[in-house]
C-alpha cells in the first residue's frame, strides 16, 4: 500500500503521476469511476493511447450528476476518447461519487481525489495505491457488475450528433477550469466569523473541596 496526498506545497502532482504512470504500463484491463472526469490532456491522451494498444479501458461516469455543469465539462471530452476505442458508462441509478481504478490484475486506488481541475490541482487531496490480486479483482468484478447492471453505454453515433459546434467550446472550457485554482488563489482568504450560540458560561471557580483532593 502507498499513501499518497495533495497538496499546495511539496505534492501537487503525486495522485496524477500516478495515475500515468499506471496507463502508461496497462497491458490489459483499465476501468476508472469518478465523479467528476475532466483531467488534462497527459491523463486523456494516455488514455486513449492505452486503448489504442489493445487495453480494454472503460470509465464509469455520472449520468445524473448532483451539478449539470460536470456533465456538460465531461461530456465535451467524449468524442475524444470513443473514437479509440474507450468505453463510456454513464450511471444513472443516482449521483455517482465513487473515486476509485483497477488497472490489470494488481494495481487499484481508492480514495478522495476526482479527475478534475479541483481535485488535481486546487484541493487537499488523498489517495491509497492498493498493489493486491484479490483487492484488486473484487473491485474489478464490482465495477463491472455496476457497468453491466446500472449504467446506460455512450455510444460514438450519438455523441457525434450536432458535434461541430462543441470544438471552441472544448477548448475555452478546459483552459478555463485548468487555471481555475490559479484565478482562485488571487482572490482574499475567506475568513470565518464564529459566534457562541448561547450566553457565554463564566469558567468555573474552584472550591473548597477541590482543593482538599489537591
Amino acid at each position: 500500500m502507498l499513501l499518497l496526498i495533495r497538496d499546495n506545497q511539496q505534492h501537487r502532482t503525486d495522485i496524477e503521476q500516478q495515475y500515468l504512470l499506471a496507463i502508461r504500463r496497462a497491458q490489459e484491463r483499465i476501468i476508472i469511476a469518478n465523479a467528476y472526469f475532466f483531467p488534462g490532456y497527459r491523463l486523456l491522451r494516455e488514455l486513449r493511447n492505452a486503448a489504442r494498444r489493445g487495453v480494454a479501458v472503460t470509465l464509469i461516469l455520472q449520468g445524473m450528476p448532483d451539478m449539470p455543469l460536470v456533465r456538460l465539462c465531461s461530456r465535451l471530452l467524449y468524442n475524444y476518447l470513443l473514437r479509440d476505442g474507450v468505453q463510456i458508462r454513464e450511471y444513472t441509478q443516482r449521483p455517482l461519487h465513487g473515486k476509485v481504478a483497477v488497472i490489470d490484475r494488481q494495481w487499484a486506488t481508492v480514495g478522495s481525489s476526482n479527475l478534475d481541475p479541483l481535485s488535481l490541482s486546487l484541493n487537499l487531496e488523498a489517495n491509497v495505491i492498493i498493489e493486491d490480486g484479490e483487492f484488486n479483482q473484487l473491485l474489478h468484478d464490482h465495477l463491472a457488475e455496476l457497468a453491466a447492471q446500472h449504467c446506460k453505454t455512450v455510444t460514438l453515433q450519438r455523441v457525434l450528433r450536432g458535434y461541430w459546434w462543441r470544438a471552441p467550446l472544448i477548448f475555452l472550457t478546459f483552459h478555463v477550469l485548468r487555471h481555475f485554482p490559479a484565478i482562485v488563489g488571487m482572490f482574499p482568504a475567506h475568513s470565518p466569523k464564529l459566534a457562541p450560540l448561547g450566553p457565554v458560561l463564566p469558567e468555573p471557580t474552584e472550591t473548597a473541596q477541590d482543593k482538599a483532593y489537591e
